[in-house]
């Protein structure tokens, strides 16, 4: 078994850290692409491939052009339902067609059309179904998303502020603006944004991954534990949860606690190679005798803590920012449901 001793470990986790890229902007699993860390400089996301066509090299035969056959909601719905984007494009671009003044149709095709990569129709349509329906809250923060993944954080953070001071505050929104930050490289205030979306929802997984994204890919590996123990405590079947897990483990020193976290990644749906490989790596390496065992129950019981904590200091503090002006002499004060057409 090789043995690699703690100094040399030590240069490799720093030169993981240093090698982290963000690939991809992530929000929720509404979509499909999160940030996610791995032990190379090319980071595992879960935003799907956008697949092109090969043109065959069979003659060209001169058709007529015919009217698009008439399609429903429902059968449009179970091809995005079902992961068939491409063709949900086609089917919700008829169903828009013949039914142009319906929002939910030029969402759908927004949705279908971002999930198959498609970003430039995908912005036209939700665009299209904010012109027909200005309260669809879903058409704008899914705008703000693809905005976001075209390169153009700013736009979407208009989006967002914008949706928040309407509606109020909700856990997708803050998640969405951490994700916008983070594309700008403003860590401080993606990090602030994670938290916000974690005390409104405290059971936010997504945005808990992200939050320790961010404190892995700025070497705070002891701060990124507590997230990630709470966030793969409540959801079991995210293998991108388990992956990141196994990177705050491996490189604070817990090989095997890391093995185990990548061992789990690997059996999971959505896995990558990398988890593979990173389980691969790590189980060969000689863990320091007298490591004492992580408690990751206690870390996500301590992160839950800490979330309750700085929720009910903000609470006061605004409490305090919104109560009226009085003499010194005084005591103190202490997302859309709309339904789819069927």
């Amino acid at each position: 078994m090789l043995h690699r001793s703690q100094s040399q470990y030590a240069a490799a986790a720093a030169f993981i850290a240093l090698s982290l890229a963000v690939a991809g902007c992530g929000t929720d699993e509404d979509t499909v692409s999160e940030r996610t860390s791995t032990s190379t400089s090319e980071i595992q996301t879960l935003i799907p491939e956008h697949v092109v066509e090969t043109p065959t090299s069979a003659p060209e035969v001169a058709t007529t052009p015919q009217a698009p056959v008439d399609v429903t909601y429902e059968q449009s719905e179970t091809a995005f339902l079902e992961g068939r984007y491409d063709e949900a494009v086609d089917l919700f671009t008829v169903y828009t067609q013949r039914r142009e003044s319906n929002p939910w149709g030029h969402y759908m095709l927004g949705m279908s059309a971002w999930k198959s990569g498609r970003l430039e129709t995908a912005e036209t349509a939700f665009k299209r179904a904010i012109e027909l329906d200005s309260t669809l809250v879903k058409a704008h923060l899914n705008l703000g998303r693809v905005l976001i993944e075209a390169s153009r954080p700013s736009e979407a953070l208009s989006i967002i502020d914008r949706v928040i001071a309407v509606e109020g505050e909700t856990s997708v929104a803050h998640r969405l603006k951490g994700n916008a930050y983070h594309t700008l490289g403003q860590k401080q205030d993606a990090l602030a944004s994670y938290r916000r979306a974690i005390q409104i929802d405290p059971e936010d997984a997504w945005s808990m991954n992200n939050l320790a994204f961010i404190l892995i890919e700025d070497g705070r590996y002891d701060e990124a534990l507590p997230a990630l123990a709470r966030a793969t405590e409540l959801r079991k079947d995210v293998a991108v949860f388990f992956n990141n897990l196994g990177m705050a483990l491996e490189c604070t020193g817990h090989f095997r606690a890391a093995e185990d976290a990548y061992t789990l990644a690997s059996s999971l749906d959505g896995v990558s190679a990398k988890s593979v490989a990173n389980r691969d790596r790590v189980a060969i390496v000689v863990e320091q005798p007298g490591m004492p065992a992580v408690d990751l129950a206690a870390l996500a019981r301590a992160f839950e803590s800490e979330i309750a904590g700085s929720q009910g200091a903000s609470v006061a503090t605004a409490e305090i920012e919104a109560a009226p002006a009085v003499p010194s002499t005084s005591e103190t004060d202490t997302t859309s449901s709309a339904q789819q057409p069927r």
